[in-house]
């Protein structure tokens, strides 16, 4: 019998990766996995949703096989809803660790490695520029950090970074251990070393490592010419913000060399700034601030005096509100209060707060099965243009005007049904963490607790008709992405006058959630 051969075109699988799928595949943990190995002895390690391919076979029997595995393992949600099948793969895997079917190396499966975010961060922490480095294994910055400020003011630095990971730090310290124990647990500055992908690869992870660069090097869907296609500001879909999203990103990949408006530090390219935080609730749109990483990393959504004024004379430039419609009562009636920095940053804070509670009302819709009326807060049709800026300064981003032809495209389709799917998937994402979690001001949230149960009363009031159920199906957790957005798509086209069906209901929801927000929080 002939050895199997793994691989294909020009991308062999390394001989490291062949003992690892060997290993995996002989290991109790995913001896029942169905359709492993071939009568040959090949491994069948991958497998596809589409229905139409060769891949298809085991498709379902693995799909029902990783919701019990995570059934077993107690995951929170139903199905393949809020990360299941990835939280699964990182719990079950024997190791920990994996080899790269193209470099053969051994990476870590989960959050393991610095961010830009807490690579910034540290380096601002020692007043360095490279004491740590992106894609670094967060095992060697404790050790940088343990010598450097030693090991008491290390694990204070580290318990304020990682507070979802205490009881596992109560249990380790902080070490090795702890963050091997708790790669599962997703986190804003760490990055895997491998994206997870059950039921496609037996193993639960996609086949590139991300630390070295292979998957962003060779794998055909990470080209830069297709992610640039989708270089869109995922918080924009987290927080659910208003403004035109597709003018904001276009002008934000405009970014190129200029100086820091905060440090002065002259740069290759800048990091365009939010002058307005979207976690406060503005707008994304084509108001920026040129900044450096570490400025702008360090600034996270902290108000200023400046800012404050900065938006003001924004709004009269323009004619148009810079916040959202469910902060911009609380914007108008507090920002000619602010005097100082410590003012911005109560405006700021209470501000952050109401972002919190609508985050949370969306929430409640959408658990409730509203996902239909939900979709009327986004706009997935800004996708179907292209934008041209005239007199565009690329050091700070500055511009004379824009104009914005339409184009159609399947990218653009897919693009306006994937602003969809990831808005959804940011609200479970959000909604994981409790109020206690968050550092925002809980007294707003919890006095107005009852107004969301009231919300979703009337709610229950409106019409369940096959178009509201054909909506709730398209966010089903048992489905993958590509299953979900040509079901978005098709829906998109079909439903394209849903806003008829909830006018009154839209009314009442944004009057209500705009009256928690309707005071005053700056003393004066």
């Amino acid at each position: 019998m002939k050895k199997p051969k793994y691989g294909r075109g020009k991308f062999k699988a390394h001989s490291n990766y062949i003992k690892y799928m060997k290993m995996i595949v002989n290991h109790l943990n995913y001896s029942d996995i169905p359709g492993a190995v071939q009568d040959n002895g090949k491994i069948i390690w991958q497998v596809s949703s589409g229905r139409s391919t060769s891949f298809y076979k085991f498709y379902k029997d693995r799909f029902d096989w990783w919701v019990k595995k995570a059934d077993a393992n107690k995951i929170r949600g139903k199905g393949n809803s809020d990360d299941r099948f990835s939280i699964t793969a990182r719990m079950i895997h024997p190791t920990g660790y994996r080899a790269c079917r193209l470099c053969g190396k051994d990476y870590n499966v989960g959050y393991f490695y610095l961010n830009h975010v807490l690579t910034n961060r540290l380096n601002a922490l020692l007043n360095s520029s490279i004491a740590f480095k992106k894609k670094q294994p967060i095992t060697e910055a404790l050790n940088t950090l343990k010598v450097t400020i030693g090991e008491e003011e290390t694990e204070k630095v580290i318990r304020e970074m990682f507070p979802e990971r205490t009881e596992i730090f109560d249990k380790h310290g902080i070490s090795k251990d702890a963050f091997e124990q708790s790669n599962h647990i997703r986190s804003n500055y760490l990055s895997p070393g491998f994206m997870c992908n059950p039921p496609d690869r037996l193993d639960g992870f996609h086949d590139y490592c991300n630390p070295l660069g292979c998957r962003e090097n060779h794998d055909p869907g990470r080209s830069k010419e297709n992610l640039n296609s989708y270089q869109h500001d995922r918080r924009v879909f987290e927080y659910w913000s208003e403004g035109d999203w597709l003018v904001a990103d276009a002008l934000y990949r405009k970014a190129g060399t200029g100086s820091c408006y905060i440090c002065g530090k002259k740069l290759k390219k800048i990091s365009p700034d939010h002058v307005g935080p979207l976690a406060c609730g503005f707008k994304h749109f084509p108001f920026f601030l040129p900044t450096c990483r570490p400025c702008n990393a360090s600034k996270n959504r902290r108000l200023f005096k400046t800012d404050v004024d900065r938006l003001i004379h924004c709004e009269k430039k323009t004619g148009e509100s810079v916040s959202s419609w469910q902060v911009q009562s609380m914007w108008d009636r507090n920002k000619l209060l602010v005097r100082n920095d410590a003012d911005a940053k109560e405006l700021s804070d209470w501000m952050r707060a109401m972002q919190d509670y609508y985050i949370r009302a969306l929430y409640a819709m959408y658990a409730a099965g509203n996902v239909r009326f939900l979709t009327l807060f986004l706009h997935p049709e800004l996708a179907g243009f292209n934008v041209v800026f005239t007199g565009l300064d690329r050091s700070d981003l500055t511009f004379k005007r824009y104009k914005k032809t339409p184009v159609e495209s399947k990218l653009r389709n897919s693009l306006a049904s994937r602003s969809i799917r990831i808005s959804f998937e940011e609200l479970e994402v959000y909604a994981k963490k409790g109020i206690d979690d968050r550092k925002v001001r809980k007294k707003l949230v919890k006095e107005n607790k009852d107004l969301i149960e009231e919300l979703l009363k009337e709610a229950s009031k409106m019409k369940k008709n096959e178009i509201y159920e054909k909506w709730n199906a398209a966010l089903d957790g048992k489905l993958s992405a590509k299953e979900k957005q040509k079901l978005i798509q098709d829906l998109l086209i079909e439903d394209a006058n849903r806003l008829n069906d909830y006018k009154d209901y839209m009314k009442l929801f944004r009057s209500k959630l705009a009256s928690v927000g309707d005071i005053v929080v700056i003393d004066g």
